[in-house]
């Protein structure tokens, strides 16, 4: 093999990318003749591509002669068992298409995210599903012009060009606030996850939304932002009831958060239900045996993930389908941390 030869098989768009200073979706884009793209950047992507023997995602699509049978799921982290469920039922779809499945836990890190849809144009694999908890301008228009099909779990811009598969979370809050107070708790406190990502601003949003749907104040000190995770929901609910000691419930963002919630409680020598009442998102397995058991908004995490394989497999044999969006509605599952009737 010569040394030019080595070049043109080893040469990724990334390497493009790094030469012309410009992102991979740019690179892509402007391979394309795209017109978003500046003359002047166009010019110099051409010129690195040149540069470095790259052969564009078009060419290498047009000398494509078989599949791999494998697909990519990205999904943001691996320890969290909403995240395991989602897999698993994916997994199992693509092994009745006969394929394989390719695991990705990107830690929410773009440069993940990124390379992943980059393994679609080096045939790393046939389709990519993935869960974004921040998917930015440059992580969709990299999603947007991938060289193979694409689907995304959670929400994406109106208007954006990939099968898409959500959750209707605001609803999702607004029945855990309505639970509430039904059973006579209006005071009311909610452990969201990180600022910045998609879940926690849908949240917020329906958290204050349905505060106000029950003539309930809301103060922005009802609400701490920490990490998805069960030292998140730990210092959650300590931040929460240091500031307001006289809540009678708590909102948590997620399930594992809500574990962690329920800890703190019963550190601090409070009861759930009794004195303090806790709901979750998610309705993970762990949920349905801590003590108490957790009452949660089921996200339908397992039928949004067979939706999403089988979206992904429809695009798969039928590339000109229009973009498609399904929102899947939650549902509120009652257990002992949140009882229809308190004493």
């Amino acid at each position: 093999m010569t040394a030019q030869q080595n070049r043109v098989r080893s040469t990724t768009i990334h390497d493009v990318a790094a030469r012309a200073r410009v992102s991979i979706a740019t690179v892509s884009l402007a391979l394309r003749g795209d017109p978003r793209c500046a003359a002047s950047t166009v010019t110099r992507v051409k010129e690195a591509a040149i540069a470095l023997h790259y052969v564009p995602n078009h060419v290498a699509r047009s000398l494509r002669r078989s599949s791999t049978e494998v697909i990519t799921l990205v999904i943001p982290d691996i320890g969290n068992p909403v995240y395991v469920a989602m897999s698993k039922v994916i997994q199992q779809v693509a092994r009745n298409r006969g394929y394989r499945l390719s695991l990705v836990s990107s830690d929410s890190e773009r440069g993940e995210e990124l390379h992943a849809v980059d393994g679609l144009a080096r045939r790393q694999a046939d389709g990519l599903i993935i869960c974004s908890l921040r998917p930015d301008a440059p992580l969709l228009l990299a999603l947007e012009t991938a060289s193979a099909p694409v689907c995304v779990i959670g929400r994406v811009p109106e208007g954006a060009g990939v099968d898409n598969v959500r959750v209707d979370s605001e609803l999702g809050v607004a029945l855990g606030v309505a639970h509430f107070v039904a059973s006579g708790r209006t005071r009311i406190g909610f452990v969201n996850g990180a600022l910045g990502t998609v879940p926690a601003t849908a949240r917020l949003e329906g958290f204050a939304r349905a505060l106000e749907d029950h003539d309930l104040h809301f103060q922005p000190s009802l609400v701490t932002h920490d990490e998805f995770s069960l030292e998140g929901g730990y210092a959650g609910a300590d931040a929460l009831l240091q500031c307001h000691p006289d809540l009678n419930a708590i909102f948590c963002a997620n399930d594992v958060m809500a574990i962690g919630a329920l800890r703190h409680i019963r550190e601090r020598g409070r009861r759930v239900p009794e004195d303090i009442a806790v709901i979750g998102m998610d309705d993970i397995a762990e949920g349905r045996v801590c003590t108490p058991t957790l009452t949660s908004v089921s996200l339908e995490a397992e039928r949004r993930g067979t939706i999403a394989a089988q979206l992904l497999f429809e695009r798969l044999e039928q590339p000109d389908l229009p973009s498609r969006r399904v929102t899947v509605q939650p549902r509120l599952v009652i257990r002992e941390s949140s009882p229809e009737v308190f004493a």
